[in-house]
């Protein structure tokens, strides 16, 4: 298409108001949104040179709208070892946004506005709010009632542009007609400042100090300092919940995106949030690859065409031939199977124990009838135990696991564990897949625990998902061993006869994560793992016979 190339190195030039940008589309710059205590987001607007109103897709950005592309932001990322991959869009594009050049030649009109108080928005800029959610809200039903629009309004845009349509669409503007959140996360606690317990100590950090505060508008104080909130707030007490959608109020048509190798940000969330908005039409598409080259790849414009036809120009047949849910199942790095399923979870995929067997160092289908311990140092870097299992037909692993462990702690009082899983060939050796930011030597699945958060909600815990509270702390006694259950974040793979399923346990992060990190672990001396006999140590996974 016309204007895909972006230019040069350096961020775009500040655009002045109606101009001219590609044949037939303008950009107004820096339009005003009043909110209703008198603030105003500022937007910038992509309209096609048509009279007649068109339907809207909106994103709220915290990174800049007139940042396009964000070069320097881009540059550094890479540095840092963050892959993009292919960006298959036009030099218009903002960060993890929509593509305006593209969508308006659709027939949709665009906007981007600024978050409160970040660039050239005004107010004292939070992360995901009430205030947020609120805001949004507002400038949905002001892009409605523009003569530009008919009155429907979509939402777009991945990570933390997926993460705010889910706050602001559990309100129910009456314009909202319909979402596509591109990979989200929908709990901070659990997937963002916390993997279940454990401080995320990279991402988030990095994050806040070189994105959200270096981005905020001067004029304006920050409404909040969210690593000291995070500091201040190390369970699910009310300031999380003030940050978590109502999954269960979202109606409106959702065309969700969910990839395998975000493990550790928005596979969790993204995942859920399909699984409890109440929407009667939702749609899931899952991938193993890179998130912001699948968002802007042919595949996932056309879906997203499609849904957004189906949704904001009411084109009922739209999505016919497009199923509930888009199964990508993977091989190996950029090798999947890719075939459509009518439910998430996978019906047929069955809740199989594969129990730890200390004198094999094996996951066998059958509980050891002696108990036995086998134990690893948790400080030490690249100290752990390891459990498999090799197939002797092809089994595919869709969905969640559940690990379940006793453990003991001679030396302490809690424990950090770290769970990874991976796929070996049958010579042994690993086959590595796409991981956290375009990573790609990793590995199948992940999970984490702190032992001391190892109460379970069992209204929310499933047969493959434990639910942990995270509301206190309890210690493991000297000399006592405890089960904890550990959220194994969902995957899809197959493993073909004669490879193999290892699963690690480990007192530290097992692979590498560009920008992400557990730093801050509380382990000490040696972890104790008590298999067999009235211990019920196992693995339970999705299984499913291939085909």
């Amino acid at each position: 298409m016309p204007d895909s190339k972006p230019p040069g190195n350096k961020i775009v030039e500040k655009i002045p108001a109606a101009q001219t940008i590609a044949p037939g589309i303008t950009m107004e710059r820096d339009v005003p949104i009043p909110m209703p205590d008198g603030a105003r987001l500022s937007a910038n607007v992509f309209r096609p040179a048509v009279t007649e109103a068109c339907p809207a897709i909106l994103s709220v950005t915290p990174y800049g709208k007139d940042n396009l592309p964000d070069r320097k932001f881009m540059l550094l990322m890479r540095l840092a070892g963050v892959r993009f991959g292919k960006l298959n869009c036009s030099r218009w594009t903002g960060f993890e946004a929509p593509d305006p050049i593209y969508w308006v030649r659709q027939g949709y009109v665009v906007a981007q506005a600024d978050a409160r108080g970040m660039h050239a928005s005004e107010g004292s800029a939070g992360v995901l709010s009430d205030q947020d959610a609120e805001d949004y809200a507002a400038f949905i039903a002001w892009a409605a009632a523009q003569p530009w629009c008919n009155g429907r309004v979509g939402l777009l845009g991945v990570s933390y542009l997926a993460m705010s349509q889910f706050r602001v669409a559990a309100l129910r503007p009456p314009a909202l007609k319909a979402i596509c959140p591109w990979e989200g996360v929908t709990d901070q606690f659990r997937e963002l400042a916390f993997q279940d317990g454990i401080p995320e100590t990279g991402f988030v950090t990095t994050w806040w100090k070189r994105r959200l505060v270096p981005g905020h508008n001067p004029r304006f104080p920050m409404a909040e300092d969210y690593l000291v909130n995070i500091e201040h707030h190390p369970f699910d007490d009310d300031y999380w919940a003030d940050k978590r959608p109502a999954l269960e109020k979202i109606d409106v048509p959702a065309l969700i995106c969910a990839s395998w190798s975000d493990h550790g940000l928005h596979t969790r969330g993204s995942i859920i949030g399909y699984e409890r908005i109440s929407s009667r039409q939702k749609w899931l598409f899952t991938h193993g690859r890179r998130k912001w080259e699948t968002f802007y790849s042919p595949e996932a414009l056309a879906v997203q065409t499609a849904f957004f036809a189906f949704s904001l120009k009411q084109q009922k047949t739209a999505m016919n031939g497009i199923p509930p849910v888009r199964l990508e199942r993977r091989r190996a790095w950029y090798q999947a199977d890719v075939r459509a399923e009518s439910t998430w979870p996978l019906a047929a995929a069955k809740p199989t124990p594969l129990y730890l067997s200390v004198s094999s160092m094996k996951l066998v289908l059958e509980r050891p009838k002696t108990a036995a311990i086998v134990s690893y140092d948790s400080t030490a870097r690249g100290n752990r135990v390891s459990f498999g299992h090799t197939f002797d037909h092809d089994i595919e692993l869709t969905g969640g696991m559940r690990l379940k462990l006793w453990i003991s702690t001679p030396d302490a009082d809690d424990a950090d564990l770290f769970i990874t899983l991976h796929k070996l060939d049958k010579a042994g050796r690993e086959i590595y897949f796409t991981g956290y930011n375009g990573y790609a030597r990793d590995c199948v699945a992940k999970g984490w625990l702190r032992a001391s958060h190892r109460e379970l909600d069992p209204a929310l815990s499933t047969p493959l998902r434990p639910w942990h509270i995270h509301r206190r702390k309890d210690p493991i006694a000297r000399g006592q061993t405890v089960p904890v259950e550990i959220e194994i974040l969902p995957s899809s793979t197959l493993f073909e006869a004669g490879t193999t399923l290892r699963l690690d346990i480990q007192g530290h992060d097992a692979a590498h994560y560009p920008l992400f990190a557990h730093k801050r672990t509380i382990n000490r001396g040696q972890h104790l793992i008590h298999c067999g006999g009235k211990f019920d140590t196992q693995l339970i996974v999705p299984w499913l016979i291939a085909s």
